[in-house]
């Protein structure tokens, strides 16, 4: 069993790196708009990401986090 900061120290880098390619493709995603002048057709994938990180942000250590993400997925 791994002690909090084992998990941290494990994980850290891929988890940021994953963060860093989201980030990536909301910033395409928003230049493509600026270029094209238009929204994407239907954004319930770009809102159910958006919802996704949010869900991430204000979730305390109770909850079941990838449980409830895949909740949120399952209705895309």
């Amino acid at each position: 069993m791994l002690t909090p900061q084992e998990v941290i120290d494990s994980e850290y880098l891929e988890s940021r790196c994953a963060l860093l390619e989201i980030a990536a493709m909301f910033d395409r995603y928003d230049s493509a708009v600026q270029r094209t002048g238009q929204n994407a057709e239907n954004p319930e994938k770009l809102e159910c990401l958006r919802n996704a990180l949010s869900l991430l942000a204000k979730t305390d250590s109770s909850d079941n986090r990838a449980e409830q993400l895949l909740h949120l997925f399952a209705t895309v």
